[in-house]
């Protein structure tokens, strides 16, 4: 009986009941257990110290967003929960134990990850919430999807495949952009100066298409985004070109937009989708 007791206690814990389904953007299907060989120790690998800490914040973050959706007027006891377990993981970090503290993230993922159905679901029936999400909260949200999608987002010489780092970053990002409702975001793929400009537009394009391909995998709905190329006519930086200043003008920048608000980039925005409409129609 005992024994029956404590496997249903840690099958509750682990979450299983919202596990996501293979490619579904899992938590598991993008992290590696220790030990790391030094095969893995590369510049496009993430470290699981940095991967802990980067997802530790992306959690924090989701805690926050329902916070200020009201969750505590529906589900006061599981927010409450979720608080201490999210202060066990801060203190596992704090003490450099990353080993303990990738177990429980793992848990406390998929554990976020129900009770934000779970919300949904008694906000729905009961109404119980009375408070919308407020602006400080939405701001420090968008911010973070603005900053994992332009982090890691390099790509190699002619090449349009995303790094392993990259990954990370853009499921971390979907996550959040599934949170809201009112957000689109575009895309816009850059080369070096390496090469014709007709095959940097192209190449440029693929890149920011890939981006948008990957994103759709993680969930975002593919008619919030769009991609657009500069091919090699907005270089990161200036100066002297360096092949380190080639690897940063290789990128895909990411502009996120309240999809019903008008935003002081619409301008440019405009003229790079008008942009990117010419050049499909002349390769055409």
């Amino acid at each position: 009986m005992r024994a029956h007791i404590l496997i249903v206690v840690l099958l509750m814990l682990s979450g299983c009941a919202s596990w996501p389904e293979e490619g579904e953007g899992g938590w598991a299907e993008k992290y590696q257990n220790y030990p790391i060989t030094e095969d893995q120790q590369d510049d496009n690998f993430i470290k699981p110290q940095e991967l802990v800490a980067s997802e530790f914040e992306h959690l924090v973050l989701k805690l926050e967003l329902l916070q200020s959706q009201d969750i505590q007027a529906c589900m006061p006891a599981q927010f409450l929960r979720a608080q201490i377990y999210e202060n066990r993981i801060r203190r596992l970090i704090a003490a450099h134990m990353w080993e303990d503290a990738e177990h429980d993230l793992l848990i406390h993922y998929h554990a976020l990850n129900q009770l934000t159905n779970h919300f949904d679901t008694v906000r729905e029936a009961t109404h119980c919430a009375t408070v919308t999400t407020d602006k400080p909260a939405l701001f420090s949200i968008k911010k973070q999807i603005t900053d994992l999608l332009n982090s890691d987002n390099q790509f190699a010489l002619n090449e349009f495949e995303i790094t392993p780092k990259y990954t990370v970053r853009i499921a971390q990002a979907a996550d959040l952009i599934k949170q809201l409702d009112s957000v689109s975001i575009l895309l816009v793929g850059h080369t070096d100066s390496v090469g014709s400009n007709e095959n940097n537009y192209e190449l440029a394009l693929k890149r920011a298409d890939t981006v948008k391909h990957w994103l759709s995998l993680y969930g975002v709905n593919e008619e919030g985004i769009t991609t657009l190329t500069q091919g090699s006519l907005k270089p990161f930086s200036k100066g002297e070109v360096t092949e380190t200043k080639r690897h940063s003008d290789r990128r895909v920048e990411a502009i996120v937009l309240d999809a019903n608000n008008e935003s002081l980039q619409s301008d440019k925005v405009k003229s790079l989708m008008n942009w990117t409409k010419v050049i499909e129609r002349d390769k055409e």
